[in-house]
């Protein structure tokens, strides 16, 4: 366990610009445009829009005028609203809020693996990694489980800061009325369990793509060039056999549904409700027996490898 700590300290150490940096720049840049929107005058979206909008949408921003400011404009209309569509609002809102971090999250990963053992080999830095004594199963699973479980986790902070600011910005805008931030916006919100869903969909998919992430990581360990080509040349490759000798298209499917994060959402919807069906599912156990030979192929192809 020790070992693991260290090695996933020196990941940190090594890929902090992507780790820590990033995040940090993209979150702090969207909460400066949550910060406009609480000190920003309407009256200046009227004057730049009030041209090319609809009458529907000229009315609504005359709405927004009377109202005060945006986030004044968004406590009226919830308080409008029953309990189910707030919760509806606020939830797409969040999510919407989650959205840059969460994309960028995903690259993050897909680059972060694929460099992760084939960088060592190219820099010959793996011949001094290899003279420790550290076993080439823990070198893989530590950065797995800095890629899956420790960076999200900091991704995640940051979605969550921009979450709770949006609210504290809304609510704020209560003061002075007769509206009760914690009826209108803190209690529909529910941020507690929304975090928690978030955490457990987020490790629920690592699971799901886990040929994908063996995939990635046995490419880095394998490659000897041009790893992102390797990665997605040969399932591509598989996928145009499959589809020109079998006229069928099962096999790309199941790596289509394996891969892409958006495709797995659309297709699956997992609550919390329905993820322990999901997690004893064929398609679930699939995924643990294809990711867990190719991260095999990876701690085999390390004790192998030599540098580039």
């Amino acid at each position: 366990m020790n070992q693991l700590t260290v090695l996933i300290r020196r990941e940190f150490w090594e890929n902090r610009s992507i780790f820590l940096v990033l995040p940090a720049v993209i979150t702090g840049f969207f909460l400066f445009l949550l910060l406009l929107g609480a000190v920003a005058s309407p009256s200046d979206a009227i004057t730049l829009k009030v041209d090319i909008q609809s009458d529907e949408e000229v009315e609504f921003l005359d709405d927004l005028l009377v109202s005060g400011h945006l986030y004044q404009y968004a406590l009226l209309q919830l308080d409008a609203r029953p309990m189910a569509e707030r919760v509806s609002y606020i939830s797409a809102t969040m999510q919407s809020l989650s959205a840059p971090l969460l994309f960028t999250l995903w690259f993050v990963i897909l680059f972060y693996l694929l460099g992760s053992l084939y960088d060592d080999r190219r820099d010959r830095s793996i011949l001094f990694w290899k003279s420790l004594p550290v076993s080439d199963a823990i070198t893989v699973f530590s950065k797995l489980l800095t890629a899956l479980v420790v960076v999200p986790l900091v991704y995640l902070v940051g979605v969550m800061l921009l979450q709770l600011s949006a609210l504290i910005f809304v609510s704020m805008s209560a003061f002075g009325t007769d509206i009760s931030a914690v009826d209108t916006v803190w209690r529909p919100a529910g941020v507690f369990i929304t975090w928690l869903r978030s955490i457990g969909l987020l490790f629920f998919y690592a699971l799901w793509a886990l040929p994908f992430f063996g995939w990635l990581i046995a490419v880095s360990a394998c490659a000897k060039s041009a790893p992102l080509a390797w990665a997605f040349g040969i399932p591509l490759g598989i996928r145009l056999l499959e589809a020109i000798f079998t006229d069928q298209s099962r096999v790309g499917d199941w790596m289509h549904d394996h891969i892409i994060p958006i495709s797995f959402l659309d297709q699956h919807r997992p609550t919390a409700e329905n993820a322990f069906s999901y997690l004893l599912s064929l398609q679930m156990l699939s995924a643990l027996v294809v990711g867990g030979a190719f991260i095999y192929l990876a701690i085999w192809a390390r004790g192998k490898a030599d540098e580039i």
